[in-house]
């Protein structure tokens, strides 16, 4: 077997860890500080802006869920008007894929569209890029991903270069003590979603497996405990971790058609990331279980259960636990919108996947949803 590992410049993974920020910046850079609403309103920012006071500092607060071309744009200007030369991001994936996206983009020239619909290409490095989550769920922090979407025409989909990814990810668990049961539940099954998509992916290698393992474990046993106290730190590190680490896994690997499927059906329903990942996980599942079915046996005995079908059940019982639909009929899909997931599902994802689908597969899949 032959493969190439990429990782993040640089990963800092601890309690308390965002204090080592200023540090670990490049001396005299001007910084843009670019945030989302939870972590302006949680005073989250205000912290940040304290431990940056040595560096002259811009802040953009405000990146909205699943982000549209315009927000990358709108870091665009800001950035290309003063002169930006690092950018940092704290927030969820939001967040952390529209500034990545703006750091690459921002010393050439073009909106955004341009290199989303490949009119354009990035020729390498760009500004000087950190990423801190304030969710464990996405790992953006550790790949050169990112995912965006154009509400004009509803696709969703990623801008990728081998330099995109993070100069310096930051991983501090404290930072994710405050999100939501919700966003908890759907970013961590997001996660979960990305350490079996990554197990059992066409790309996988004994290292990507190794990491997706570990991730699996952690997230698997942390993500119900976490739901049921919010507060447990200890879970709370373990999610974070295994968001981490998952990350690391499929940025060798790729994934699978859960996140083939769920872009183009997200975006079309308007439904958040993690909870389309949700709903599809454990059908995908059932549809890939005998074209993986060594994989998913080691799988989950590493995670403490049985075999592969005892692991699905596992999954579709914590799905359910954590009040998540096992379709999308609450979401107001039909078949109408079926061409355009026919047309947009054929990813680098769906590819990796260890089963094929026929477009007639894929249509029973969504009709199974409706």
């Amino acid at each position: 077997m032959t493969y190439n590992l990429s990782f993040p410049g640089k990963t800092i993974f601890g309690a308390g860890s965002v204090e080592n920020l200023a540090n670990e910046l490049p001396s005299e850079a001007k910084l843009l500080l670019v945030a989302g609403k939870h972590a302006e309103k949680s005073g989250l920012i205000n912290r940040i802006t304290q431990i940056l006071s040595d560096f002259e500092l811009f802040t953009l607060c405000g990146v909205q869920a699943e982000p549209p071309l315009s927000a990358v744009d709108e870091i665009n200007i800001l950035g290309r008007a003063n002169n930006i030369s690092a950018i940092i991001a704290v927030g969820g994936g939001s967040v952390i894929d529209a500034a990545k996206a703006a750091a690459a983009i921002i010393p050439l020239d073009g909106e955004t569209s341009d290199y989303f619909y490949g009119r354009k290409s990035i020729p390498g490095q760009g500004l000087f890029f950190a990423a801190l989550p304030t969710t464990a769920g996405t790992g953006t922090e550790a790949t050169p991903n990112s995912v965006l979407t154009d509400p004009e025409t509803e696709i969703k989909k990623s801008i990728r270069h081998d330099t995109m990814f993070p100069d310096l990810a930051i991983i501090d668990p404290e930072l994710t003590y405050t999100c939501p049961r919700d966003l908890t539940a759907h970013s961590g099954l997001d996660a979960l979603t990305q350490a079996i998509e990554s197990y059992i992916s066409r790309g996988a290698n004994s290292v990507s497996k190794a990491l997706a393992a570990k991730a699996a474990q952690l997230l698997f046993n942390a993500l119900p405990i976490v739901c049921a106290d919010l507060k447990n730190q200890s879970a709370r590190n373990d999610m974070a971790e295994g968001s981490m680490i998952t990350a690391l896994a499929f940025a060798q690997s790729s994934l699978g058609s859960v996140h083939g499927l769920g872009h183009p059906l997200g975006s079309k329903l308007h439904i958040p990331h993690g909870l389309c990942c949700a709903i599809l996980l454990p059908k995908i599942l059932r549809w890939n279980q005998d074209f993986c079915s060594e994989a998913l046996n080691e799988l989950a005995l590493s995670c403490g259960c049985a075999d592969g079908n005892d692991f699905i059940e596992q999954i579709e019982k914590l799905c359910k636990d954590l009040d998540i639909p096992d379709n999308f009929r609450k979401f107001g899909i039909s078949s109408d919108i079926f061409p355009f997931v026919l047309k947009n599902c054929r990813s680098g994802s769906m590819r990796s996947n260890p089963r094929h689908f026929e477009d007639t597969e894929i249509l029973e899949i969504l009709e199974s949803l409706l």
